[in-house]
């Protein structure tokens, strides 16, 4: 059983990393579509204060969404093993959604808006002269 669950925790760590590597694929690949969104809205008057922490709501709510989902899951797969798999009693642990929420909210935020802090500091004449 221990061996088992040494097992899961290196499938969920290497799950974690490629989830962050998936991330950070998306987010350049998006690189110039947030360049112009961000000139403009510089443009209009947002300072790059404002545009970074808008694009840190943006990322810290995906964070959020994507750590209750990922709660949620762990949650039905723990039932559904421990119900059908191992016939054992399954009690919902806290920690769980606690963690899964904190840790996504954290991990996707921190790492999607510094991800993007380089599109957000660029000028927005550079970015507007080359459209």
């Amino acid at each position: 059983m221990d061996r088992a669950a040494l097992a899961v925790q290196y499938v969920f760590l290497f799950t974690l990393a490629a989830g962050v590597v998936v991330l950070l694929a998306a987010v350049q690949s998006t690189r110039d579509e947030r360049r112009y969104e961000s000139a403009m809205l510089r443009t209009l008057g947002a300072s790059r204060v404002t545009v970074l922490k808008g694009v840190a709501a943006e990322f810290t709510a995906l964070g959020f969404l994507s750590g209750t989902l990922a709660a949620f899951g762990a949650t039905v797969v723990g039932w559904v093993l421990a119900h059908r798999l191992f016939s054992l009693q399954f009690d919902v642990d806290p920690w769980v959604w606690v963690l899964g929420l904190v840790c996504g909210t954290v991990l996707v935020g921190l790492s999607g808006t510094l991800a993007t802090r380089r599109v957000v500091n660029t000028p927005p004449i550079v970015t507007l002269r080359d459209e």
